[in-house]
């Protein structure tokens, strides 16, 4: 009789252990599903843009840990799936193809050439790409591809009016020059550094101007036609050539100081460790992203995201360069565009690329520091003012030296 009690017993509970399994699956009080966006990022991991963009990548899967686990989007779960174009053109499109393959619905490319190769396959597909640089080819005819930037010319020219606002003008008039690469974004600078000495002339006498291919690191002749140069642009810059640029200018016992945009800031640890700080001392760098030193509250989330995920690396991400701080600041804005969008489409199956296309082409976002980033259904760049910093040897980092400046466009 125990014996026969002891197995109904079992029995009920196994039955009500049966019954319950599928409550606890179509719900009960466990949580609500999620729909999972997919956030394809084709970036360069192991080509010359590496040093700058392995940080750029580690920014972006924190800050989507982060969302995911401390500021979720309302029924929205983020993910990331990377892809190295190795800075290969020929790389993109299937890169695009093996992303889409697992399931992106948005693109990142932090360089344009990959957005200007992709743009028109993606709007084919509905996919919004948002491009950490600016090109001409992307802000003239875009698509559905966002710069969350400005163009680079228009920063270099920002760098060089100011440079001429705090020129004393009893040393005579400043003697420019430039060295960028032969890509669409370097040939601009070029370009509009030399018309806009030209045009200037009583502010700036221009030099000289050279193109170069990627990889270049012997610098003879330039150095030459350059030597007496007060201030020399190196827009566009990958790392290497940037360096040695800057290493055997001094070497040659040049004094003239150097000019760019987020070329040497994205560079500025192996710049650093190539030539030392002093060699670059007083250069000058125009930027809209911010840098570890800004006082902006997102400044602070990154500094605490890397040194919170990332502890026995932080100080050689921050050493590094803006890859993971001013790089994190344009993702952050990237992010932010999607939770509006799950907003105004709703998390669950309106949630599209199309829903976050449209969302982006009326977004506006000021965040504490800095002012306000936007697009519209024709502006593609969000940023519309830089701030000027300078390289400090003596604190070994970048120092801020303006207030928001308004680009000076040309």
């Amino acid at each position: 009789m125990q014996k026969r009690w002891r197995t109904a017993v079992i029995g009920i509970v196994m039955v009500s252990v049966l019954l319950a399994v599928p409550l606890v699956g179509c719900g009960g009080d466990g949580p609500e599903p999620k729909n999972v966006i997919t956030i394809g990022n084709i970036t360069d991991l192991t080509g010359p843009a590496g040093p700058a963009l392995v940080d750029l990548t580690m920014g972006l899967h924190d800050l989507v840990r982060h969302i995911n686990e401390e500021d979720p989007i309302p029924g929205v779960e983020l993910k990331v799936i990377d892809y190295d174009d190795k800075m290969d053109p020929s790389r993109d499109i299937p890169g695009y193809e093996w992303l889409r393959g697992r399931g992106a619905e948005v693109l990142i490319a932090p360089v344009e050439y990959s957005a200007t190769v992709l743009k028109n396959r993606a709007e084919q597909d509905q996919v919004p790409i948002f491009c950490l640089t600016a090109s001409t080819t992307l802000v003239e005819d875009p698509g559905w591809a966002f710069c969350v930037n400005n163009l680079a010319r228009w920063t270099t020219l920002t760098a060089l009016k100011w440079i001429g606002e705090q020129w004393d003008y009893s040393n005579g008039v400043p003697k420019i020059g430039c060295i960028a690469h032969t890509a669409t974004g370097g040939i601009e600078c070029n370009t509009s550094l030399r018309e806009y000495c030209q045009a200037n002339p009583d502010s700036f006498e221009w030099v000289e101007g050279f193109l170069v291919p990627f990889g270049t690191v012997s610098w003879t002749g330039e150095i030459a036609k350059l030597k007496d140069c007060d201030y020399i642009g190196l827009p566009l810059l990958s790392a290497t050539s940037m360096a040695t640029f800057i290493k055997d200018f001094r070497n040659a016992g040049h004094s003239g100081q150097f000019f760019t945009q987020e070329a040497l800031p994205a560079f500025m640890g192996f710049i650093a460790d190539s030539v030392g700080y002093d060699r670059v001392d007083g250069a000058i760098a125009g930027m809209s992203t911010g840098w570890w030193t800004d006082s902006a509250p997102v400044v602070k989330m990154l500094k605490d995201l890397v040194e919170t995920y990332h502890p026995d690396e932080a100080a050689k991400v921050i050493h590094s360069g803006n890859g993971y701080v001013g790089g994190g600041i344009q993702q952050y804005f990237i992010l932010e565009i999607i939770r509006k969008a799950a907003e105004d489409a709703g998390a669950g199956e309106n949630l599209t690329g199309k829903a976050i296309y449209d969302t982006a082409c009326n977004f506006r976002l000021t965040m504490e520091g800095f002012t306000e980033w936007g697009f519209t259904s024709t502006k593609r760049t969000c940023l519309d003012y830089v701030a000027i910093y300078t390289v400090s040897a003596q604190q070994e980092t970048l120092v801020r030296a303006s207030d928001w400046l308004p680009l000076v466009q040309g």
